[in-house]
């Protein structure tokens, strides 16, 4: 295996070919209790979408793109149009008036598409290419409803695609819907990856959502996620499922009696996304919505984490637990939770953004339900440690090769805690310079801690050499490790 000079994150057991007294812990962030955003303007009445983006610009802008519902009668869902809101700090939100497109004969608003009123756009995920020429900057993908005229007259729904040299003028690419037939009903994922040289999307799968399809296996309707790429944003490969109810997921206890044949539970959306400081890191925030009983009960939505070595095979690690969980009882987080992207750098931290809404998926009514946009904040590279205890413990990586000359840890040892790393061949013997004995102690809590021994810092003379490292550690978290250039 080699390795970059990105980090390297304990996402699964990768790392661990010998492991004695460590464990994967999944770490799940600070859920800030006070929400950042709340439909509080006459086109939010019926609340907030779950389909949401924020990112952070290279100028420090926070910006953000959420869908707004609003009572307009036509489309069946009740209308929903992308709208777009600016903050400083990540933390205070203005809704500037952009004068740009009409509700209810005014212009005096924050709406940045669809173009018209009776056309709906279930939020959408935003992109910023930096591949793309400036007319074609920021890129969202959406579930897309035109007009009953435009329906009429053959223009289809379905999944469409939008351009904008800066995020707040949009325009409809040609052709769409695009890809034809694909189901759109979530927020569906893209982004360009690199170690691929293509783009790669995140959708709903058709083929296990429609009942007379699944009640052949007898598992009933249910929501499944797949996967697509293109090599320009415009032609698409047939889609792979890459994650669906498992055995595991349909024999979850349950309180009583099942009395629908459906699952017990299923993926609404993915929030699926790549890492691209790390190596081959892919991160995926699902929802994860409940339902056992007539009526959908409990029809309650958490989101879990899943890690992915390659946007295709993913592992759900430390028991499924829930990596965003519901706040208490009647709060704006009590019902559903959508994760939304992406992944910003703050200070030592990353935050990431969330919908939390009381109502349940079944309460498609109750418009009167509390609902907002919420922050939660966690540790850079924090989504997954190898933890040793009080008694302390290792673990041993299989062979690696490298680029860099110096090794960092992002760990926290809190005040008794220490790490000492060791070089061995692959056969496991001690290199002499890189031994245990050799090795000085790691102290304290840092994201780029250096690791030394008494010969000093620099690996250069190892570099494209197969080593492995042997982990010694007490009373430690240990969340990344990188080799990099001391350039």
């Amino acid at each position: 295996m080699h390795l970059d000079t990105r980090k390297q994150l304990f996402m699964d057991d990768l790392f661990l070919e010998r492991a004695d007294g460590v464990r994967l812990c999944v770490n799940p962030p600070v859920q800030h209790e006070e929400p950042v955003l709340l439909p509080d303007r006459p086109w939010e009445e019926r609340g907030i979408s779950g389909y949401n983006t924020v990112m952070r610009e290279a100028d420090g802008r926070f910006r953000m793109w959420y869908g707004a519902s609003m009572l307009l009668g036509l489309p069946q869902e009740g209308a929903i149009r992308l709208c777009y809101a600016e903050s400083a700090d990540g933390l205070h939100w203005d809704k500037p008036m952009l004068g740009l497109l009409p509700f209810r004969g005014s212009v005096d608003n924050n709406i940045v598409a669809p173009q018209l009123e009776r056309q709906s756009q279930q939020g959408a995920t935003v992109y910023r290419d930096e591949r793309a020429p400036e007319a074609e900057r920021y890129k969202l993908w959406t579930k897309f409803r035109p007009t009953d005229a435009e329906l009429e007259a053959g223009v289809g729904a379905g999944l469409y695609a939008m351009h904008s040299p800066d995020g707040i003028h949009w325009t409809v690419y040609p052709g769409q819907p695009n890809p034809p037939e694909q189901m759109c009903d979530t927020q569906n994922m893209f982004f360009w990856d690199d170690r691929l040289e293509l783009y790669v999307g995140y959708t709903r799968v058709r083929e296990t959502q429609h009942i007379d399809e699944a009640a052949g296996g007898g598992r009933g309707r249910y929501r499944a996620i797949g996967r697509i790429t293109s090599p320009d944003f415009r032609t698409w490969s047939d889609t792979q499922v890459v994650l669906e109810a498992d055995d595991t997921d349909l024999t979850i206890p349950l309180p009583g009696e099942k009395t629908t044949i459906r699952p017990s539970l299923d993926f609404y959306t993915s929030c699926a996304m790549k890492c691209d400081d790390a190596q081959d890191v892919y991160l995926m925030f699902p929802s994860v919505y409940y339902h056992w009983q007539d009526g959908e009960f409990p029809a309650t939505m958490d989101v879990q984490l899943l890690t992915s070595r390659d946007g295709i095979a993913w592992q759900r690690t430390c028991d499924r637990q829930p990596f965003l969980r519901h706040g208490f009882d009647g709060s704006a987080t009590s019902g559903m939770l959508f994760a939304n992207p992406w992944l910003i750098p703050v200070g030592n931290e990353l935050w990431f953004y969330y919908k939390g809404t009381a109502r349940r998926h079944s309460g498609s009514g109750d418009i009167q339900a509390p609902s907002g946009i919420y922050r939660a904040s966690l540790r850079q590279d924090g989504f997954i440690s190898v933890d040793a205890g009080y008694r302390g413990g290792e673990f041993t990586t299989p062979p690696l090769t490298f680029e860099g000359d110096r090794l960092e840890v992002n760990c926290d040892g809190s005040a008794a805690g220490w790490l000492k790393v060791e070089l061995q061949t692959p056969e496991g013997c001690p290199l002499p310079e890189f031994s245990f004995d050799q090795a000085d102690a790691v102290f304290g809590n840092a994201l780029r801690k250096p690791v030394a021994w008494k010969a000093g810092r620099d690996l250069a003379g190892l570099a494209g050499r197969p080593v492995r490292l042997r982990f010694v550690m007490r009373d430690m978290k240990l969340y990344a490790f990188r080799i990099s250039c001391d350039t």
